[in-house]
């Protein structure tokens, strides 16, 4: 995707997409509404609907490949001065809040005197928790959430490799190669998926190591799929926005009638399906969706689009880290699910507003000024050392002509004398 914002480098402030920032707060409110559950005598539909909510998280994965590759469109690795700067960006966009809450849990062990998990601590706290095989070291011990920013370190780590490939399969076969790399990211999700139905591992408890849960949910590879779409899609973007808008209005109402509906009235038994929702079953919904969404136009762009929308999403990244820890403290989730009448919803409503006061209050406490100082600091760092090595190059230049004195051409005898 080449432009003329993109010319300016891959640090250049771009356009919000207002629309994918309110689609944030809708995953996210999603993954809390997975936690949290919703009153007994709701509809059978919408338990089934809130028991997927953790479909937003491969949706999240979807959104981080978008958007790195619209804010980077071009760096690369061989740039290191660059590559080092987005790596940097990228753990104080995330880390800082994340151990906050590591560091949380740990000191509300030792003030009930539980016992800590050393092992699974050390995991948390590298962020390496994703990749191994022990559920309860990933979900249970410590911050739940953050097995997923595992998953976001390592495509951040791969981003400057990758990303280079897919902007040069832009520039050289434009839509066509495009569409082929979201094809075989597609296939390849999609095969892997069958293979675990296929051996019933998809039959396999979360808790196996081998497990459809374990391999195709928490592990960062097939996520790779997901990833690679949204960096392809970031490329396609400026060519969907000649769409019309009734076709943004067709498409948004087709993915949105997919989504629901498929949560909604899938059989509850079928492992197989189960499986296919952590990624296989919408990696092509939500890429079409994402897209439609990013141009700005269309029903549920509109909506994602308001100021509300916006808040929420802005503030994201706060509520899915810090919500299940706190779920989990107030004891809410079981008074929503089992009190009668009114009560459950009044609790939920009550957690849902506790739970965004907190985030809103960690996202601007917390996460923005610890990413602000970690990035001030860090071009603090550079500046010095960068004024330190020009000086250093200038006083061991040599000089470039003899000095004044020694140039200046001497008196020529006049030839009369």
């Amino acid at each position: 995707m080449t432009s003329p914002a993109a010319a300016r480098g891959p640090h250049a402030k771009k356009p919000e997409l207002r629309a994918l920032t309110g689609l944030r707060a809708v995953a996210a409110l999603a993954v809390v509404l997975s936690h949290t559950g919703i009153p007994r005598n709701a509809p059978e539909p919408l338990h089934h609907l809130v028991a997927w909510g953790y479909i937003g998280v491969p949706l999240f994965f979807l959104l981080s490949g978008f958007v790195l590759a619209y804010n980077y469109p071009q760096l690369h690795f061989h740039d290191r001065r660059r590559t080092v700067l987005f790596y940097i960006a990228r753990v104080a966009r995330v880390m800082p809040l994340y151990w906050v809450m590591v560091a949380y849990c740990v000191v509300y062990y030792f003030a009930i005197g539980h016992e800590q998990y050393h092992g699974a601590l050390l995991q948390n706290l590298l962020a390496v928790q994703t990749w191994g095989p022990d559920v309860d070291a990933a979900l249970n011990y410590y911050n739940g959430p953050g097995w997923s920013i595992g998953v976001e370190l390592f495509f951040y780590l791969l981003f400057p490799f990758v990303a280079p490939l897919v902007a040069r399969i832009a520039r050289r076969w434009s839509v066509r190669g495009l569409v082929a790399v979201i094809a075989a990211a597609t296939l390849a999700l999609v095969l892997v998926w069958a293979y675990f139905v296929l051996t019933g591992r998809a039959e396999l408890p979360s808790k196996d190591p081998g497990s459809a849960h374990r391999w195709l949910y928490r592990n960062p590879l097939p996520h790779l799929a997901e990833f690679v779409t949204g960096l392809a899609l970031a490329h396609l973007l400026p060519r969907l926005r000649q769409w019309p808008a009734a076709g943004h209005h067709v498409v948004q109402t087709v993915v949105v009638a997919y989504v629901l509906g498929l949560a909604m009235f899938r059989p509850i038994t079928s492992q197989a399906v189960n499986s296919g929702s952590f990624g296989a079953l919408f990696l092509l919904p939500f890429a079409l969706g994402i897209l439609s969404l990013a141009s700005g136009q269309g029903w549920l762009a509109r909506w994602c689009s308001t100021r509300a929308m916006v808040a929420l999403g802005t503030a994201s990244y706060a509520l899915y880290i810090t919500h299940r820890w706190l779920v989990w403290q107030l004891s809410s989730g079981k008074v929503i699910q089992s009190a009668p009448g009114l009560r459950g919803y009044a609790a939920l409503a009550v957690t849902l507003a506790v739970l965004l006061v907190v985030a809103e209050g960690a996202h601007r406490y917390v996460e923005v000024p610890a990413r602000r100082g970690i990035m001030t600091l860090t071009h603090r760092v550079l500046s010095r050392r960068e004024a330190r090595a020009n000086a250093a190059n200038a006083a061991n230049a040599e000089p470039s002509a003899p000095p004044a004195e020694a140039s200046a051409p001497r008196p020529v005898a006049d030839a009369r004398s």
